[in-house]
């Protein structure tokens, strides 16, 4: 067990440092275009930072189809971790950065961003409703998200951003050379974590949903809370509410619709009736926040991180195996 949870370990921190060449990269092609740095946040950054959910997802949905008898576990914990690490983000990265700093969503974006986080939820929530993620209902989550995609670059999220033109044709291609040598790296990396993740989930008393929920799910949403930390320290307001937002809408509708177009998911019982029913109330709640006043207080912010703890507790207390 003690050479799992190294790889573990050592897999993770690798997959977060490829995930910050990635986003650092991203931000630059984003510039030199000339987005807006609410797009970058909803789009190029909160993609950037969902990358070890997506590749987790791609990775895990390979291993499925190769041995179908790990269809249960790695579900479980592909989808765990998923959810896992909305439900940090939501709760805990956005408290903390409504106490640290200030995240703000003017009111006319609001249902663009917070409508869309809270409908693609309760879209998962549906398709999970059986138990079951079929692949018809994985394209419809991925087609959701391409819609979305859509829907904000029409000009939905109105903000007003110069195109920087900084970069070289060379410096160009050798970001988006780079960007694609990463993506290879974390799928290789990605995979040897998931193996590691099964050997642990199968030596440790807990279950799958609940190992991806606790230790993936919040290994991967570190890129989003660094991300978001530094944006909000630089007084980009905007961009940082952007990644965690938009992460959440690209973990459901992109990372899960794209997994279970390739494999199928079965979704456990906890999963339906506890995890997803919490995000969604959270999401409501933190629409109520912004909705009254635009952004999140510090009193808000502890608000969203107690609920996170008592999520935690009643989890392990009640639900420490799958059903």
């Amino acid at each position: 067990m003690l050479t799992e949870s190294l790889i573990f370990i050592i897999g993770v921190i690798i997959v977060l440092f490829l995930a910050h060449i990635i986003i650092k990269n991203s931000v630059e092609l984003a510039k030199h275009y000339g987005l807006s740095g609410t797009f970058i946040g909803l789009t190029i950054l909160s993609i950037g930072t969902s990358i070890p959910e997506i590749m987790t997802h791609i990775i895990g949905s390979i291993d499925i189809l190769k041995d179908p008898s790990q269809m249960n576990t790695l579900s479980s914990l592909l989808i765990g971790t998923n959810i896992g690490s909305d439900v940090f983000q939501q709760n805990f990265v956005l408290g903390l950065i409504g106490i640290v700093g200030t995240v703000i969503v003017i009111r006319k974006n609001l249902f663009p961003q917070m409508g869309a986080l809270i409908g693609a939820a309760l879209l998962l929530w549906v398709f999970s409703l059986g138990g079951f993620i079929s692949r018809t209902e994985g394209a419809i989550l991925l087609i959701a998200y391409l819609g979305y995609l859509f829907y904000l670059k029409t000009g939905k999220i109105n903000e007003k951003f110069k195109a920087v033109n900084h970069l070289t044709k060379k410096q160009v291609s050798w970001a988006i050379l780079l960007v694609i040598v990463c993506f290879i790296l974390m799928g290789f990396v990605s995979d040897q974590v998931l193996n590691a993740s099964t050997s642990l989930v199968a030596a440790l008393p807990i279950s799958a949903s609940f190992f991806g929920i606790i230790l993936l799910g919040i290994s991967t949403a570190l890129p989003e809370l660094t991300t978001s930390l530094i944006a909000v320290m630089k007084k980009h307001e905007g961009m940082s509410a952007g990644i965690l937002i938009g992460s959440n809408i690209t973990n459901p509708l992109f990372g899960i619709g794209l997994g279970a177009m390739i494999s199928q998911y079965t979704v456990p019982n906890v999963i339906v009736f506890y995890d997803l029913p919490i995000k969604l109330a959270t999401a409501f709640l933190i629409y109520y926040f912004l909705w009254k006043d635009e952004d999140i207080s510090k009193r808000d912010g502890a608000i969203l991180i107690g609920l996170f703890l008592v999520y935690l507790y009643f989890r392990l207390q009640f639900f420490p195996v799958d059903f």
